[in-house]
């Protein structure tokens, strides 16, 4: 049994059809099989249940399954740690960062990226924060923008900089005419909010009193949407610095007394070969955002 043959098996327990699985692995299928039962006869165990149109894992292949995975990874950790060694400003990068900021800042900031470090080739994954996380913790993903805290022992931070929140509000809006506002203030305001799973919704949910606003069934999947529902006079919005759009004359954004903000950092595992050269990146993107 090889590092080959514990590829094969993660492949069928993927793909869950030994003909996908093949495919993916470029060998036909015969071979395919014929390998796995070379594996299964060598350890003495069945790992699949061969089903007409598809593949299940006994209880044992499950478990053998995980372990095929952590060695794989832990192999291509090695790679990276000796390929990196030799210069981690080289190769493929990918950076994630969720949504309510991907649109905003990753443009930007693969930009700087790229002016300082040319030999990267980089990759952007825009995710949901607790997706992100698992990426980072997994190797799948080299680094992430994040909102802080980011609390787990794996991953490390540097903050880059404070996003403030403003109150987005229609033009036409009573409080359109102020240039402050004071959350404690507000009262039944139709507040509109990103869907579950977005860190935005939870952020605004702690600035925002339920008791001072009226939190509606409408549900956004990014701030483009929430921001539209402003313009045509649906309700209110928290909005992040990053994403304001001031020359459009059907929203006014509004400072907001407390100056809620949040703390936008860099974020990946502690292990990572490639530490140094997140550390200049650190460096390199931390900035107050353009207003």
């Amino acid at each position: 049994m090889n590092l080959r043959d514990l590829g094969y098996l993660i492949a069928i327990a993927d793909l869950k059809n030994f003909s996908r699985a093949a495919d993916y692995c470029a060998i036909s299928q015969p071979t395919l099989s014929t390998q796995i039962k070379k594996v299964e006869d060598y350890l003495g165990v069945q790992i699949f249940l061969r089903e007409r149109n598809s593949v299940v894992m006994t209880a044992l292949g499950e478990e053998i399954i995980q372990v095929a995975r952590r060695i794989l990874n832990d192999v291509r950790h090695i790679r990276e740690i000796a390929a990196n060694g030799q210069n981690p400003f080289n190769g493929k990068l990918s950076l994630g960062a969720f949504p309510s900021l991907a649109s905003y800042a990753l443009p930007e900031y693969v930009f700087k990226i790229k002016q300082h470090f040319s030999d990267l080739k980089m990759l952007v994954v825009e995710e949901k924060t607790e997706a992100l996380i698992n990426l980072l913790l997994t190797m799948k993903l080299d680094a992430a923008l994040l909102a802080m805290p980011v609390d787990h022992e794996q991953l490390e931070c540097r903050p880059l900089f404070e996003d403030p929140f403003t109150l987005a509000v229609p033009a036409d809006h009573p409080l359109a005419k102020l240039d402050f506002v004071d959350l404690n203030d507000l009262h039944q305001e139709n507040l509109l909010l990103l869907e579950e799973g977005h860190c935005l919704r939870d952020q605004a949910l702690q600035l925002c009193s339920p008791s001072r606003f009226i939190e509606n069934d409408f549900r956004a999947s990014s701030l483009e949407t929430l921001r539209f529902m402003v313009k045509n006079g649906v309700g209110v919005t928290l909005m992040p610095s990053v994403a304001i759009q001031p020359e459009d004359p059907d929203i006014k954004y509004i400072e907001i007394k407390q100056k809620p903000s949040r703390t936008i950092a860099l974020v990946w595992r502690k292990n990572h070969p490639r530490k140094k050269l997140f550390e200049e990146l650190s460096l390199l993107l931390a900035y107050k955002p353009l207003a």
